[in-house]
Parts: structure tokens; sequence; C-alpha cells
């Protein structure tokens, strides 16, 4: 199923996820899987088993979307104070947020999911895109203030009353757009640095009417 771009297997009591790895990954491939969306709720994952899973996920370069929701790796941590069930979960944690593509992570516990909120709104205002566009060659300056206009317009999530990526709703909480364009300025500041230097990209132009940074 080459086109395949929704994975749903809640409630099939999976405990093995390496099959999954496999066919997210394509490490070593030129083909690049579709799936977009994976959902494991509701089935038998221990916590081996998604510290295994984690690992892989940076090489899952068209996940977007994860559902873990209910899975008995949680009820492990359950019992555990905040501290010690954000150190458990830290493996997965830090592994989701080197992720260029995850947008959404759905995985119902108590921890301070600030940064991880971010790394997932960031992802989703196009970072991924940006940093392979420029990778290989500088982008247009022309082509910011769509990009600029498209990550401050769009919907993002935001960690409210422990619950993982709820959406924004209110149109006042402008806060996860800003926070989302001011690292795409921040990361990509060196734009600038490249204005003029490639004429088969950017248009050379006078050093009199060429933008400065004070």
């Amino acid at each position: 199923f080459p086109n395949l771009t929704i994975l749903s297997l809640g409630r099939n009591k999976i405990c093995d996820l390496s099959p999954f790895e496999a066919i997210l990954c394509k490490e070593g491939r030129k083909e690049c899987c579709k799936i977009q969306e994976v959902n494991l709720q509701e089935n038998r994952i221990s916590g081996d088993a998604i510290m295994e899973f984690a690992a892989k996920i940076p090489l899952m370069k068209s996940l977007r979307r994860l559902y873990l929701d209910d899975n008995p790796f949680l009820a492990e941590i359950s019992s555990l104070d905040e501290r010690e069930q954000s150190a458990s979960l830290r493996p997965l944690l830090e592994s989701v947020k080197q992720s260029k593509s995850l947008e959404r992570l759905s995985m119902k516990c108590k921890i301070d999911a600030t940064g991880l909120c971010h790394t997932m709104n960031f992802n989703r205002g196009g970072r991924y895109g940006i940093e392979v566009e420029s990778a290989n060659r500088c982008i247009s300056l022309a082509l910011w203030p769509r990009i600029l206009h498209r990550a401050s317009s769009i919907k993002y999530f935001s960690n409210i009353d422990s619950k993982w990526f709820e959406k924004v709703e209110k149109p006042a909480d402008k806060s996860p757009r800003a926070a989302v364009v001011f690292s795409l300025l921040r990361d990509h500041a060196n734009m600038f640095e490249h204005f003029g230097k490639s004429d088969e990209y950017v248009p050379s132009l006078p050093a009199s009417k060429k933008p400065r940074l004070e």
C-alpha cells in the first residue's frame, strides 16, 4: 500500500512495535513512506517497547500524528509523581523533540510539556520544509512574507490542564503563533547574510539598496 497515509491499529493487543519501525523509517531506502498518522491507542505496549520505538521517531520523516493513549506503559508510570514520570518518559520526549515532522503526540499523563509542545508547533509551522530548502540553497526573501503569514495564521495546539495538545480555539490566544514565528526568524536569521551572494536565487542589488541589520 504505497499511498497509505493513515495507519489505525487501536485495540489490537499489539505489544511489539518493531514491524512498524521498519515500515515508517525506510532507513537506507530511496522510496519514501507516506504514512502521516499512526493510531496505537488501547494496545499492550510496554515501557521497553515504546522506548525502542521512540529511538526511531526522528527517522520517521513523514509521521505527523502519533496516538499512544491507554497503553500499559502509561499505566506503569501513573502511580509516580510528576518528576518521576518526566524521568521515565525522558528518552521518549527527547527523541520526539528531535523529530522535524511530528506535529501531534497524544499521550495522557501529567508532565510539563511546554517545550515539547513548542517543538511540535514549530514543525507544524514549516520547520522541516524550510530547513531542507535552506540546506540546499538560499531561500529567496520574496518567499518569506508567505512563509511567515502561513505560520502566523494556521491553528496550533497548546498544553492545557495537563492534556496534550488541545486545539487553541480562542483567537486572542496568539502565543503559540508568536513563538513559532519568532523561532523561524531566529533559526534562519542567516538568510540575510546570503542576500545577494547567489544570483541564481536572489537578484543582485546595488550596495546602497541592500537591506542591513542594525
